[in-house]
């Protein structure tokens, strides 16, 4: 599974980070309340949701990323454990909300997977899950970490058994965040070979943002979370969410 490091000028981070300053929106108040990140991966969205919440537990079943997460975020409110998503080590009920961003594409026992979410999830209790927009079970993906990627009638089946109610919306790029990618593409058809990941990052990113400013876009530095669109409307370019009522 891929985990990205929070990095203030990679802009797939900036589009993992808005997952969760939207999913924060959408739970209202957070003060009482306890919420797993599932998978939390290198932390910085527990971290973001302990700032707000009342407790967060996140999750990750590779040892050493949860040990860095531990060293980095030191929030008293916020804890990282090393566990397997399909064998969740909590009572039922433990949890208020659950945010699961981008990981169920990773799992292979999907069924499993859900039913371990509702498990610890507490009745009326709310999930928000990600995942790609895909072409349906029977194609590979071309994203090499992914098993599956679904069409929304696979992912509402999967979904549906589970929960009273589920409102849908889709991710997509915003006009910013389209303008600053564009110029990083044009770095990378410089580069066939891929001799650019000799280059360290920081001037990699500075090129495409010389490149985005000069075609009238932003500089990598200024994207912020808001420059990632959600919307309650499913199109091909866009993510698949879930907001899911126990």
């Amino acid at each position: 599974m891929e985990r990205r490091a929070a990095y203030p000028t990679d802009t797939q981070h900036m589009v993992n980070l808005s997952g969760y300053v939207w999913a924060a929106r959408q739970l209202g108040p957070l003060e009482q309340r306890s919420i797993l990140d599932l998978s939390c991966g290198t932390g910085y969205g527990a971290d973001y949701l302990g700032s707000r919440a009342g407790r967060i537990v996140g999750i990750d079943h590779v040892p050493d990323v949860v040990a860095k997460s531990r060293a980095d975020y030191l929030r008293p409110n916020v804890a990282f454990l090393a566990m397997d998503g399909c064998a969740l080590g909590f009572c039922d009920a433990s949890f208020d909300c659950i945010v699961s961003q981008d990981t169920i594409e990773h799992i292979q026992d999907d069924h499993r997977f859900m039913s371990e979410v509702t498990r610890v999830l507490k009745p009326n209790g709310v999930l928000i899950i990600f995942t790609p927009h895909g072409k349906g079970r029977g194609v590979t993906p071309s994203d090499p970490f992914h098993i599956r990627e679904y069409t929304l009638d696979e992912f509402r089946a999967l979904l549906a058994p589970h929960f009273s109610t589920i409102q849908w919306y889709g991710r997509r790029q915003g006009h910013r965040l389209k303008t600053v990618e564009r110029s990083m593409d044009s770095v990378r058809n410089l580069d066939p070979a891929g001799l650019r990941n000799c280059v360290p990052r920081p001037i990699r990113h500075w090129l495409g943002s010389v490149i985005s400013r000069l075609q009238g876009g932003p500089a990598l530095r200024d994207i912020i979370p808001d420059d990632i669109e959600y919307r309650e409307e499913i199109a091909d370019d866009t993510n698949l969410i879930g907001v899911c009522t126990k």
